[in-house]
């Protein structure tokens, strides 16, 4: 079952275990719009997640996280589409992200663009990671809204 969520640090040991680069202290991100949990139908479980921001006035998918033994049965696929559709009925004009796997997003119409065109800093390049094993991209989708920014 996918729902909607103002409960961000519910979420952040999930994206902890994701291996996402987020520590339990950290604030709510700037910008928080809304998160989106999706839960085991049998045990109720969380099993995934994801969440929207605002940073410049853009949109952002934040956070895409499955538990590792979840993954590759489309829950990942089901999380973009429902922040997508969250942004698109928010009327954005685009939707940015930083991914390590941009290949995943590509299949969404997310094309990478370089750093110095996103309306928002990554921190990307401050992290041990980077170029450790992790070769993330910013990547954005011009979607068919209107000109309305968040």
């Amino acid at each position: 079952m996918l729902r909607k969520t103002m409960d961000y640090e519910a979420l952040v040991d999930l994206f902890v275990r994701a291996g996402l680069e987020i520590s339990p202290k950290d604030p709510r991100p700037e910008g928080f719009l809304t998160c989106f949990e999706l839960l085991d139908e049998k045990s109720g479980r969380r099993i995934g997640a994801s969440g929207l921001c605002c940073d410049h006035r853009e949109y952002i998918l934040r956070c895409v996280a499955v538990e590792e033994e979840f993954r590759g049965k489309g829950y990942g696929t089901r999380l973009v589409r429902a922040v997508m559709d969250e942004a698109g009925r928010r009327g954005a004009k685009r939707l940015w992200l930083t991914a390590k796997v941009p290949e995943f997003y590509e299949r969404f119409g997310f094309g990478v663009v370089s750093r110095e065109e996103a309306p928002f800093v990554t921190k990307c390049i401050e992290c041990p990671q980077y170029h450790n094993g992790c070769e993330s991209e910013v990547m954005v989708l011009n979607m068919e809204g209107e000109i309305t920014r968040c």
